[in-house]
């Protein structure tokens, strides 16, 4: 009989002490789950979107740049930002992501609307020097970089297969002029927006500032060449200290302020 009391005491003991264990489990998992929530990208990411609803517009802005602060990108997250920054007015920043997330996101309908809405507000009207090679690019810019990339690869690997089949079928032999040729005029094609985005990646620029004095020389005292508007796109040529040099869209040359553009 006492045996069997000890025995019950024993066992209600250790379910005591499981139960407070797994309270202390459940107690801590729940209290690192709740810290973990607010550095979470995809919390983050919903947060700004409530605060966007809210028209909380700085504290959205600063909710998906600490997302992008982590090395996560995304085009709806620089299509988010843009909303942001369009809904502030300046409409250079809005620009900016814009054309981030059209990197990302080429084919998203809101996108296209926002941003063809944003453009008609700007209060420039230059036109841009058309070439053969920005012909082709534009073919292609419903692809985004990635995915011109990952066709590109694709009409070379059958370019490679068809070359190997070729040596153990010999059928295929006849077809080697027009297929060959099929495949490298594809090649080409698709290599010309490739390394034009590749290109653009590291010179394209938009202005965030309104209205800078674009000048002959990189000094304060040089003389005014041209002035730019917010939300112009430009490309740099080079940067020396403060300064960039960039290139406008119908070909004019000089130098401005580093802080009054943002490269894309």
């Amino acid at each position: 009989m006492i045996c069997n009391r000890l025995n019950r005491n024993i066992v209600i003991f250790f379910a005591l002490c499981m139960g407070l264990i797994c309270c202390l489990v459940v107690f801590t998992q729940t209290g690192f789950a709740q810290e973990g929530t607010s550095g979470d990208p995809t919390y983050i990411f919903y947060k700004g979107n409530a605060l966007y609803e809210e028209g909380k517009y700085d504290e959205a802005i600063h909710a998906f740049e600490s997302v992008l602060e982590q090395g996560l990108e995304s085009g709806n997250l620089y299509y988010n930002i843009g909303n942001c920054y369009f809904k502030k007015g300046e409409l250079g920043k809005t620009i900016l992501n814009y054309e981030r997330a059209q990197r990302l996101i080429p084919r998203d309908s809101d996108l296209k609307s926002n941003y063809k809405f944003a453009l008609s507000r700007l209060q420039y009207d230059i036109s841009e020097k058309s070439s053969w090679i920005k012909s082709v690019v534009n073919i292609f810019h419903f692809l985004s970089l990635n995915e011109i990339t990952i066709l590109l690869s694709s009409v070379f690997v059958l370019l490679v297969l068809f070359f190997i089949l070729r040596l153990f079928i010999h059928g295929l032999r006849k077809y080697t002029v027009p297929v060959a040729a099929c495949l490298m005029f594809a090649i080409i094609l698709l290599s010309i927006p490739l390394v034009e985005r590749v290109t653009l990646l590291e010179t394209e620029a938009v202005v965030i500032a309104e209205n800078p004095e674009v000048r002959f020389e990189p000094l304060d005292s040089a003389t005014t060449h041209f002035t730019l508007y917010e939300g112009m796109k430009i490309t740099v040529l080079e940067t020396k200290q403060e300064w960039a040099r960039i290139r406008r869209a119908d070909g004019k040359v000089g130098w401005i302020k580093n802080g009054e553009i943002e490269k894309i």
